[in-house]
């Protein structure tokens, strides 16, 4: 009966062991560790270790029907950007389509508005899609969002911008430091009333806003009535 017991409470255990679970202990996202399971050779050598002795540790047992639903999933690249009015998103899907051009890929393009909501929508209905991979834009998604793209068992790439805790890889730069840079910059050119010209308010603008706000301040500068936006989009 003991041995009966011991081995019921080891399958419990295992039972209630997910991926997230493994992802937690090593300190990388859901993402990697599905990769490191599905195609190892895409994944470090030290993360994969880590990966494996987080497996062994916790009693983690991959469910091989999942692994093999996971291994099939479409071509589509899906792209979630606020704006397609805008040319430097223009540029962006000019980059994306070039270097998918001639491979099996194909992009699907979400077009989110600005709205936090219409992008979580968009993130769900992709990743029913089972996508090859997923495009965002920004770091400003909803906790929701957040995490449905921790939990994507797919690449997840966020453009535009950087943080210190990316859910996978992230390609860009910080808004606020860019703008804090630039002001900088005019003031050593010996300017002393720099302006800051703006558009629509989004989360990426209010970061430069705040960035150049900053660096005048630090300067012993006032910023005065220079700072004007518009409600027309702009990053």
């Amino acid at each position: 009966m003991k041995i009966i017991e011991d081995s019921m409470a080891k399958y419990n255990k295992n039972k209630t062991v997910k991926m997230r679970d493994v992802a937690d202990h090593v300190g990388v996202s859901v993402a990697t560790v599905s990769r490191a399971l599905r195609n190892p050779d895409v994944v470090s050598g030290a993360v994969r270790a880590k990966i494996d002795a987080a497996i062994e540790s916790l009693g983690y047992l991959p469910d091989p029907a999942a692994r093999a639903l996971a291994s099939t999933r479409s071509d589509v690249i899906g792209v979630i950007l606020p704006s397609v009015s805008n040319n430097v998103f223009s540029a962006v899907m000019d980059g994306i389509y070039s270097a998918v051009e001639g491979t099996r890929h194909s992009v699907q393009l979400g077009y989110s508005r600005y709205a936090p909501l219409s992008e979580e929508n968009l993130i769900r209905l992709f990743l029913r899609q089972r996508p090859a991979g997923l495009i965002v834009t920004g770091i400003d998604q909803t906790d929701a969002a957040k995490a449905l793209l921790q939990e994507a068992d797919c690449p997840v790439v966020q453009i535009m911008e950087t943080d210190p805790a990316p859910h996978d890889r992230m390609i860009g730069f910080s808004h606020y430091q860019a703008a804090r840079a630039a002001t900088a910059h005019l003031i050593a050119q010996g300017y002393r009333h720099p302006g800051f010209l703006g558009a629509r308010m989004d989360p990426r603008t209010q970061r430069r806003l705040q960035g150049f706000r900053d660096e005048l301040r630090a300067r012993g500068l006032s910023e005065g009535r220079r700072v004007h936006t518009t409600t027309r989009p702009s990053s």
